[in-house]
């Protein structure tokens, strides 16, 4: 797996703070594991607005209960940082090469991230089973594995922009580059990421929940 670019470090921290803020109350019993988990994938993946009410709403009655903000998500918070993500990354990108090809290179590299952040909103996720929940010291579990099919390009963004910044490319043919590197994730396969997120809750009056959901899903820079 590559290094973390800055940039997603920064998209990750961003998104972050939009996860921190449900319209409408809801039983908590009503959702199963399986369920939950397919709520905060399509919330911090993949930004469905729907799926983030209906997480909030299920959160909030557990969220209160617990002195938290009431709203786990904000919809319009986590489409401002996708919104922002092409002009910030394009500009770190930009900023890999001498500072007399920046200016020019600059919408290049914006299209680049824009092509990366649609990438990662656009990964297929799916829960595929929970197994049977355990308690320990009180607390139930459910471990939930899921997978999503993410595309597969032959370097990643980060990775392929140092390298070409290095190359001593003139302008036009890092512009070229940028454009070959920004047109893989368009046109490449899908490979399948698999990992495990696990709910817990205290009692069966309670919301299945994990409060470091962000944590599992940043994973997903490390396939793009």
């Amino acid at each position: 797996m590559h290094k973390q670019f800055p940039a997603a470090r920064l998209l990750a921290a961003t998104f972050a703070a939009a996860l921190m803020q449900p319209a409408m109350a809801a039983d908590a019993a009503e959702l199963a594991p399986l369920e939950v988990t397919n709520l905060y994938i399509k919330t911090i993946i993949n930004q469905d607005e729907a799926s983030v009410a209906k997480l909030n709403a299920y959160l909030r009655p557990t969220r209160l209960a617990g002195q938290q903000s009431a709203e786990y998500a904000s919809y319009s918070a986590l489409k401002e940082a996708d919104a922002q993500f092409p002009t910030q990354t394009g500009k770190l990108i930009a900023d890999l090469f001498p500072a007399d090809m920046r200016a020019a290179l600059t919408p290049t590299a914006e299209l680049l991230a824009a092509n990366v952040i649609a990438a990662k909103n656009g990964a297929a996720c799916q829960a595929t089973k929970a197994d049977p929940v355990t308690v320990e010291n009180g607390m139930q579990t459910a471990a939930v594995s899921f997978e999503c099919q993410v595309v597969k390009v032959p370097v990643a963004w980060a990775t392929a922009a140092q390298q070409l910044a290095k190359s001593g490319c003139k302008v036009e043919q890092c512009k070229a580059g940028l454009e070959k590197i920004a047109a893989t994730y368009t046109s490449s396969p899908k490979q399948t990421w698999r990992a495990v997120f696990a709910v817990s809750r205290e009692k069966n009056s309670e919301a299945w929940r994990n409060d470091f959901a962000r944590e599992t899903f940043d994973e997903i820079w490390e396939y793009l």
